[in-house]
């Protein structure tokens, strides 16, 4: 079996616009000088790694024009994300930094990020957060959300990301808070679902105007530092120099208990400081000349992340009486062409693809929530039925705001009355990125065959190890 060619095409720093422009050319360009038909039907896996944030996020929802699909895939990202996957322990194989301790279902605990600046670093450690950080506690409790509280000199900045996340942020609880001197004012808003009753997303967000040297946030701070139910971390997202000082300003009992993520662009005065205990919980990323995770990690697992979606079946009354589950599963990793065979379908789309990739992305979370330790996830077997049960929900509770970060919407109430007298509108309404299913758990109804959609997060579920194992081969350097 041959390695397959990934191809890294990156624009210069400092040029988001024209960089990103003569980047994108490259993919044309490799696109109409390569033949996958003249290579055995293996395309070239392209990992476009941009300046621009809007343009990778965009890239990952849009199909690529016919002729360009059929020669080679398109994987758009930025160093930030990168950064982002390394930094909250995405990668597989590392402790997830966010949820450092497992928060099970019945656990009180909950994970709260604060970020300070809106720096396109900040953003990505935001939206991977979103991503990943959901836990069965809150299937048990819907207060447990886990929270992003953001910071920022002036609300305008927040304005950009507000509306190209509108989809996601209006589905969510938040609130917008105005610092200014002792006059506090706070906007609480709801999810725009709610009054349906489908209040269904896990995360809730603070957009905060301010900075650290108003006295309510500093106090703020210090409760949610002692509050035993709060996973407290934060991440300085300005530029260096203000980060350093805000970092040393604050109180040391803080910075010893606290993870704080440090953005600079060079960690020799970071590491200096953490040869001392009481700067050991201070983290620095952001370094241009570091070695990040590899991308092609993740689409391996997401690889087999869609193989097990698509070879899933339900089982016969026959089997069950056996002892079979309701849904069969794969038990071993198919052969790469297999995988790829599958990932080549016409029917994957970009924002398919994603999804199996954004799958991929939480893996690490989901076996900290059943307090397996990471080392040896490799020899993870399988899981017991209550773990299924419990990461079943979940899992539906992750694809929700997966979603919604990739530009779905659920549907109205008119076109949810339309789907129970047609179920073949689910498709229709899909194609326009309105999903039926973005809805809370036990609201979840079935497809176009009649059969309840549940089914599928519990396949994948079962599936995991499996994902896990795939994951872990790769590592010691097995094919891609």
């Amino acid at each position: 079996m041959k390695k397959r060619l990934d191809i890294y095409i990156r624009p210069e720093y400092d040029t988001a616009g024209d960089g990103d422009s003569a980047a994108i050319k490259k993919v044309q360009q490799l696109a109409v000088g390569y033949s996958a038909q003249e290579n055995g039907g293996d395309r070239l896996r392209v990992h476009l790694v941009l300046a621009n944030r809007v343009l990778a996020s965009t890239l990952r929802r849009l199909p690529l024009e016919s002729a360009m699909a059929s020669n080679i895939e398109l994987y758009a990202y930025t160093i930030e994300d990168l950064w982002a996957m390394e930094v909250l322990g995405i990668a597989p194989g590392k402790r997830p930094l966010l949820d450092r301790e497992a928060i099970t279902y019945e656990s009180n605990k909950r994970v709260h990020l604060v970020i300070f600046g809106t720096s396109p670093m900040a953003e990505s450690i935001a939206i991977h957060t979103a991503l990943t950080a959901h836990y069965p506690n809150y299937c048990r409790d819907k207060r447990l959300r886990t929270r992003i509280t953001w910071v920022a000199d002036d609300k305008k900045e927040f304005y950009d990301f507000m509306q190209r996340y509108r989809g996601l942020l209006e589905n969510c609880y938040r609130r917008n808070i105005e610092l200014n001197g002792d006059d506090i004012t706070s906007e609480v808003l709801t999810p725009k679902q709610l009054p349906d009753g489908l209040d269904f997303v896990d995360i809730e967000w603070e957009f905060v105007e301010g900075n650290i040297a108003n006295n309510a946030l500093q106090y703020k701070l210090s409760r949610w530092q002692n509050d035993e139910e709060q996973l407290l971390t934060v991440a300085y997202c300005y530029g260096y120099e203000r980060n350093m000082n805000e970092m040393l300003a604050l109180p040391r009992d803080f910075r010893m208990a606290v993870p704080v993520l440090l953005q600079c662009d060079d960690k020799a005065a970071v590491e200096f400081l953490r040869t001392s205990n009481e700067y050991k919980q201070v983290l620095p990323f952001g370094m241009k000349d570091a070695e990040l995770p590899e991308m092609s990690s993740f689409i391996r697992m997401a690889q087999c992340i869609n193989y097990a979606y698509n070879t899933m079946r339900l089982t016969g009354e026959e089997e069950q009486m056996m002892g079979a589950v309701k849904m069969a599963v794969a038990t071993e990793v198919p052969e790469t062409d297999v995988l790829q065979q599958m990932w080549n379908n016409p029917k994957l789309t970009t924002a398919k693809r994603w999804s199996n990739i954004y799958n991929a992305f939480s893996v690490n979370t989901k076996i900290n929530s059943l307090g397996i330790d990471v080392a040896r996830c490799g020899t993870l077997f399988s899981l017991s039925d209550r773990e299924v049960e419990m990461l079943t929900e979940v899992e539906h509770n992750r694809w929700c705001v997966e979603e919604l970060i990739l530009g779905y919407r659920p549907t109205s109430r008119e076109q949810h009355e339309m789907i129970l007298k047609d179920a073949a509108l689910r498709e229709k309404f899909k194609a326009e990125f309105i999903h039926e299913d973005l809805r809370g758990f036990r609201d979840l109804g079935v497809d176009d065959t009649g059969l309840s959609v549940v089914r599928y997060d519990e396949g994948l579920i079962r599936t995991l190890p499996l994902i896990i194992y795939a994951a872990f081969e790769q590592q010691k350097g097995g094919d891609v």
